[in-house]
């Protein structure tokens, strides 16, 4: 009789928490923000609340984003990809996740405060960008990416084989700012020295169901081939197919002039693979455990590239540093790895796993919450097995 009376106080309506939703105005996609949003949703969502509901708004759907203003509550929460302009005519807390890849965001971070309660960053050097140019840091909460570590992990990697060539990895689409072109001349000078390697690459332009390779890159290919082995992918991978090329390689190159987060940098560590990376930008965030020996070293100078540039559209000129690879050095981090192919990462790939997993970052959103008062006690029940 206890346990009935107990179970009809917990339903009383009167003794049911108040529901808060938790809106994520954003898009599913398998690359870049699509990710981000729709990992940090499913990860909310593996929770099981009483009184929290998470919900993904996709922002390119009109009719989808004008039934949630409508509907808007003076309790949402209400969280965005992108800088919004509606944002303005929703109630409730307005939170804007950015990611930018220079040291100067994105035209309109002046005025992200006044349309959002609160800038959520992807990393500390993503929060100190904003504070040094002028935002108030105390609505600035460093909210990271993160990495399926149940998917990507060393657990399944094959052994490496004895002899034969160094494989080197580069993955994200081609565009001045990833140092293509400083790695293709340092390979050069690599095997100029004696090196024994080849490189893979997915460098392509996906958009849909499309995947095109940029016509530069095409050309940088051509230009080099003659000197060392390039195998080039291309097309819609899927997750097994992408944990498949990392685990292919012996290192990971990432000579990147700066980036918001990089995923593929991160799942490639997370899988086991060693990486040579540069550190300014947002994946300096989780690439405290790499030694010096694969650090490059870098030049910070005004960003030169064109096409970005023309992407960004800051009209006074000022569109931030980048730091730009030295190719000498970069040589050098090439041949000491082409020298020992078989060196161990899993310190990287346990750091990564345990530490920015998309998990983590779905708790880091509840304690945000929970200590504004927004969400109660974060105790959520098992999850689902």
């Amino acid at each position: 009789m206890l346990g009935t009376q107990d179970t009809q106080l917990r339903l009383h309506p009167r003794n049911r928490p108040m529901l808060t939703r938790i809106r994520f105005f954003g898009v599913d996609s398998p690359t870049g923000v699509g990710t981000h949003c729709s990992q940090t949703v499913k990860a909310l969502q593996a929770f099981q609340f009483e009184s929290i509901q998470i919900q993904l708004i996709k922002h390119n759907y009109l009719d989808e984003v004008q039934s949630a203003v409508a509907d808007s509550l003076d309790t949402d929460i209400n969280i965005f990809f992108f800088p919004e302009v509606y944002a303005n005519n929703l109630k409730g807390t307005k939170i804007y996740w950015c990611v930018f890849d220079a040291s100067r965001p994105n035209p309109g971070y002046e005025k992200w405060l006044e349309s959002f309660h609160y800038v959520f960053a992807t990393s500390h050097w993503g929060h100190d960008i904003l504070v040094e140019r002028g935002l108030d840091g105390s609505r600035i909460v460093v909210i990271p990416e993160g990495v399926d570590p149940k998917f990507y992990n060393p657990y399944g990697r094959p052994p490496a084989l004895a002899g034969g060539k160094t494989k080197f990895l580069m993955v994200g689409k081609y565009e001045q700012k990833k140092g293509y072109r400083e790695a293709f001349e340092a390979l050069h000078r690599a095997v100029a020295q004696g090196a024994q390697l080849e490189l893979l690459t997915k460098s392509d332009w996906i958009n849909g169901t499309t995947a095109v390779l940029h016509p530069e890159f095409v050309q940088l290919v051509q230009q080099y081939q003659s000197q060392f082995n390039i195998v080039v992918y291309n097309g819609n991978f899927t997750r097994e197919q992408m944990r498949t090329l990392y685990y292919s390689a012996d290192y990971f190159l990432h000579p990147s002039r700066c980036e918001g987060w990089s995923l593929p940098l991160i799942e490639a560590i997370a899988c086991g693979t060693p990486c040579i990376s540069t550190r300014f930008g947002g994946h300096s965030e989780y690439l405290g455990f790499l030694p010096e020996s694969q650090t490059i070293r870098t030049t910070l100078g005004p960003v030169d590239c064109q096409a970005f540039k023309d992407a960004v559209g800051h009209t006074d000129g000022d569109f931030g540093q980048w730091a730009f690879p030295d190719v000498a050095d970069l040589t050098q981090r090439i041949l000491l790895a082409a020298a020992q192919p078989d060196g161990s990462a899993m310190a990287g790939s346990d750091h990564v796993r345990q530490h920015y997993s998309w998990d983590l970052a779905a708790e880091k959103i509840l304690n945000f919450l929970h200590l504004r008062g927004q969400v109660g006690q974060v105790r959520p029940s098992p999850r689902v097995p």
